[in-house]
């Protein structure tokens, strides 16, 4: 009983947790440097580092000139996609840099040779980690050192590792979210203004996390919501009037938009298409039937998850719902969106109490935070297997406590009854 009762606790599933993620990265480490330049470590990062920091040199090259919306320089319109918020941070950037000839080659790729843009982006990027890492280490339960590793196993994670290499604003998404997450429903009403402004500012740059606004009309909290909708607008639109054009820009963008995932197939990326798909391999025919049978089961299994995450006994249960949506809807997902689901998995290791059947949950996080680059299955393959097992723990577990709802319902209405029948 003792055994079972350990297995079932939270330290149980922090220990473990802590000791493969952390176990993994100097595994992962260590294989760098006995494999070498060619290694399979090194497929951890996109392309193996040959489309190194793209994420953000291209988007200061496009930023530039102050008219990104309109700026077919280098991959066309489809990749000008972003609220101008990204494009305003990264145009500060491209001040560091001549971009003329960067213009003339109609190629951005190699910026991040300029010694003085890589120095001030480095301490961008660091210090971006430094901020998840304490927001970490202060939202986790437990002793200080548990949060301190809890808090370092995150930061070294395959997921953070990728984004880092990626030199994406997700990364800095990814801090207000957590903020969001943690605060939304804090007694301290400057903490719970803070984080509002945390969803706005994370819509702001990926529009996307504007989903996780449910989360504020589950605990029916209008007001807040209401005004998360101004902050966002606010700066959701001003940064707009930091570019040629203005507002003129908005319908451009939405354009771009469309452009973006029309180019972009969800048979890659974070996507349920994507996970099943790198399970029937390359060389695998993917019909379009099969890719939108895919899509319409995807929208369905996020449609469950939406309807039933109030009904989950624990928390972690409904930030981990919503944040599966928030990664498997969108049809263009990155494979850095999977960073998405780190919020939840602190929730979930904050829980006192586990079921048994949460291993397999565990299982599924230690898939996509563990940093081993292996023949058998690489980074893709695994994260892939987490979001199908994911998902379908808690598609059951949504069954499960729809049917309770409706029992419960059911006897209601048989208790009410019989007592009707009582008084007559």
């Amino acid at each position: 009983m003792k055994v079972r009762e350990f297995f079932r606790s939270r330290k149980s599933f922090e220990i473990i947790f802590i000791v493969a993620v952390i176990a993994s990265f100097f595994v992962w480490l260590f294989g760098i440097f006995i494999e070498g330049e060619g290694g399979r470590q090194f497929s951890i990062f996109f392309l193996k580092c040959n489309d190194f920091f793209a994420d953000t040199t291209n988007v200061v090259g496009y930023s530039s000139g102050r008219d990104v919306y309109h700026n077919t320089a280098y991959l066309g319109l489809q990749e000008k996609a972003y609220p101008p918020l990204t494009y305003m941070m990264m145009y500060f950037f491209s001040r560091l840099v001549n971009m003329e000839p960067y213009y003339e080659a109609d190629y951005f790729l190699d910026m991040y040779k300029e010694p003085q843009f890589l120095i001030i982006y480095l301490i961008y990027a660091t210090i971006g980690i430094v901020m998840i890492y304490e927001l970490i280490r202060t939202c986790k339960n437990g002793s200080n050192k548990l949060k301190i590793f809890t808090a370092a196993a995150m930061c070294v994670s395959a997921p953070m590792i990728f984004s880092y290499e990626r030199a994406n604003t997700i990364i800095l998404t990814l801090f207000c979210i957590m903020f969001f997450i943690f605060y939304y429903d804090s007694d301290n009403r400057f903490m719970k203004e803070l984080a509002l402004i945390a969803l706005a500012i994370a819509t702001a740059f990926k529009m996307t996390p504007a989903l996780l606004g449910i989360l504020l009309l589950y605990n029916k909290q209008w007001k807040e919501a209401v005004r998360t909708v101004i902050y966002g607008i606010i700066i959701g639109i001003g940064p707009f009037f930091f570019f040629e054009g203005g507002l003129s820009n908005l319908s451009q963008m939405f354009n771009n938009m469309k452009l973006n995932v029309a180019d972009y197939k969800s048979t890659s990326g974070a996507t349920l298409t994507a996970a099943i798909v790198s399970f029937m391999g390359e060389g695998a025919g993917i019909s379009d039937i099969l890719i939108n049978v895919l899509k319409w089961l995807t929208y369905a299994i996020c449609l469950i998850l939406l309807v039933a995450a109030p009904l989950y006994e624990n928390w972690w249960e409904r930030i981990l719902a919503v944040s599966m949506v928030l990664i498997t809807a969108p049809s263009h997902s990155g494979h850095y969106c999977i960073i998405y689901v780190i919020p939840a998995v602190v929730a979930f290791l904050n829980a006192e109490q586990h079921r048994l059947t949460d291993w397999i949950v565990e299982i599924a996080f230690l898939l996509i935070m563990c940093d081993i680059q292996s023949d058998i299955g690489d980074r893709f393959l695994n994260y892939h297997l987490a979001i199908i097992i994911i998902l379908c723990v808690l598609v059951v577990r949504a069954f499960i406590q729809i049917g309770k709802r409706f029992n419960r319902k059911n006897v209601s209405k048989d208790v009410a009854e019989y007592n009707k029948q009582r008084l007559f």
